[in-house]
């Protein structure tokens, strides 16, 4: 079977998402992008006053739900919206659907217009979910996500435990032990070209994941370099001590 090279997708990061959480962000974007995880969850059900008639705090009017799934890794993307009106003090409530294999929790996200909503509440396991309390509106309100991050994780048919599958390399990279990885197919090659017994299942996949880092780690110099090429900031002088000063670069 001849040997296939692999295909790195690129993450879609913006450079304001790259000044926001660095080269880590990025890289965890990037390894959203190619291992996609499981799809987003089924639309869930929304009904009127499901939780009740009374007792809720919402405002009376028109709230819009959309719904993610979490496991060990991270969230999947957004279901459908669903919306539903209601009088003051109705409890509105949300029906889910069935969770996907491997997921373990659901977060809930409301808003008071389309394509608005915010998280609402992380860690949902029941099948209903009341929404009786009133919908974030700070500045810190956090949006769904627009990257899928729950990929990387399998389910023991045995057990049912959620594990983490994210490759050795792009762990390493992420702690910055990228030589582990390295280290890992040199010790693999030697005692290859030294005639020891080395099984092709072992060589064949410790090659996919180095040769997977590199081309992860290339394509993400490659991102950053075009952010900071598309966006080369401006000169500004900062002082170095009594009448000193150095030029740097910085971004707006």
């Amino acid at each position: 079977m001849a040997y296939t090279s692999p295909t790195i997708v690129p993450s879609g990061t913006t450079f304001a998402q790259f000044q926001a959480a660095g080269a880590s962000g990025h890289l965890e974007r990037l390894i959203a992008a190619n291992f996609l995880g499981t799809s987003p969850p089924a639309v869930p059900t929304l009904t009127a006053s499901g939780g009740g008639t009374t007792g809720g705090t919402l405002p009376a009017g028109t709230y819009y739900v959309t719904v993610t799934e979490t496991n060990g890794m991270g969230e999947t993307t957004p279901s459908s919206e669903v919306s539903v009106t209601i009088a003051a003090g109705n409890v509105p409530q949300v029906a889910f659907a069935a969770m996907q294999p491997g997921n373990t929790a659901r977060n809930v996200y409301v808003g008071t217009a389309s394509g608005t909503e915010t998280l609402y509440a992380t860690g949902v396991t029941s099948a209903t979910f009341n929404l009786a309390s009133p919908v974030p509106v700070n500045s810190f309100a956090v949006s769904p996500p627009t990257a899928n991050s729950t990929g990387l994780t399998s389910v023991n048919p045995k057990s049912g435990v959620v594990g983490n599958q994210k490759l050795s390399g792009l762990r390493a990279c992420e702690r910055g032990k990228l030589q582990s990885t390295w280290d890992a197919l040199a010790r693999l090659i030697n005692q290859y070209n030294r005639g020891e017994p080395v099984s092709f299942g072992n060589m064949t996949s410790k090659l996919r994941d180095a040769h997977t880092v590199f081309a992860m780690l290339s394509q993400l110099c490659s991102e950053m370099g075009a952010l900071v090429d598309a966006n080369p900031g401006h000169f500004t002088n900062i002082p170095t001590g009594i009448g000193g000063q150095r030029t740097v670069r910085r971004w707006p």
